[in-house]
């Protein structure tokens, strides 16, 4: 086995336990007080309450999945922004989906559809859906099609229409104060909603659109060299920025309307992955999907471990912010 081959089994490997142990103390924390051997035996099947068996498989289980789908999902599509504008600091909030989502959500409720549902979701969910596709969709056309410097475009473009986007927003909110408790609910970020729906909204995004970025990934290296080095390589610059970056604005969307806005798992993970396998996108995007999986999962577990529980994006900024802030001091002393 090559050098390259066993740095990457070497990254999965760490990866991959990681996420299996915030997969377990995930589901052996929560509310109701369970004893170990009885979640054991819930999950396989055992004799145990009937109440024991619908706390693991009715709430922990679909938690769980909710986090690995979401915190993938998240991670992916920072990977995919932070190369496309070749700015470390980007998350997947960057070009204005996370303010329309959040707008998406207080239509739904201003317009009146708060306690309806379609094919499962919430208006909420479906607004906030919505409302992410439909920013990025104006940032897209916002940046045009043609022209150099297409990541930047993107970044200026998403900079600007999120900042109106944000302020009709709040005008929303302002005038149609009962729909103000549904979207704070997506600012925070929750788990707790987990259900069949969202979670195949999440799994079915992510899978796909994390398998297609892999297939891109040698775009995603020349991209990250540069628009020129990119062009040399044989890569039409314009569209893989914006086939790309849609496929991180779908991811995006899902992910918010499945648990709302869950801040610095797009940010921070990338980062982390980058230190295990290396820059390469082939190895870079499965090691991201993984560690933002199990992320998400952990902070999930910190959430619920509260006396009330705590939104699961407070818990991920707590987390994320100090890591960020060691990754960004230890890059100053490399450059120093």
């Amino acid at each position: 086995m090559s050098a390259p081959r066993r740095s990457l089994a070497a990254a999965l490997a760490v990866a991959t336990g990681l996420a299996l142990v915030a997969v377990t103390v995930d589901l052996f924390l929560g509310a109701a007080r369970l004893a170990p051997r009885d979640v054991l035996a819930a999950l396989v099947g055992g004799d145990v309450a009937p109440w024991v068996r619908d706390v693991v498989w009715l709430d922990r289980v679909p938690r769980v999945a909710l986090g690995l789908a979401v915190g993938a999902a998240l991670a992916v599509a920072g990977t995919l922004f932070q190369a496309l504008v070749r700015n470390p600091l980007a998350d997947p909030y960057v070009i204005g989906v996370g303010p329309g989502a959040l707008l998406g959500a207080a239509g739904a409720g201003a317009l009146g559809f708060s306690g309806r549902s379609v094919g499962g979701l919430s208006a909420a969910a479906v607004g906030a859906f919505a409302g992410a596709v439909l920013a990025a969709a104006l940032v897209l056309g916002v940046a045009g099609r043609r022209g150099r410097d297409a990541g930047a475009r993107l970044l200026l473009a998403g900079v600007a229409v999120g900042a109106f986007v944000t302020a009709v927003a709040t005008w929303a909110l302002y005038v149609e104060n009962e729909s103000w408790q549904d979207a704070v609910r997506w600012l925070l970020g929750s788990l707790a909603f987990a259900d069949a729906p969202r979670i195949a909204l999440a799994a079915v995004a992510t899978g796909a659109l994390t398998l297609l970025a892999w297939a891109r990934a040698r775009d995603l290296d020349a991209l990250a060299l540069g628009d020129e080095a990119a062009r040399l390589c044989g890569v039409d610059t314009t569209r893989t920025v914006r086939g790309l970056a849609a496929a991180g604005c779908v991811l995006v969307a899902a992910a918010v309307a499945a648990a709302g806005l869950v801040g610095f798992v797009g940010l921070v993970v990338p980062h982390v992955a980058r230190r295990l396998a290396g820059p390469r996108h082939r190895r870079l995007l499965p090691v991201a999907a993984l560690l933002g999986g199990g992320l998400l999962v952990a902070a999930d577990a910190i959430a619920r471990s509260a006396k009330a529980e705590v939104p699961v994006g407070v818990v991920t900024a707590l987390l994320g912010a100090p890591v960020f802030a060691v990754l960004v001091r230890r890059s100053a002393r490399a450059g120093a």
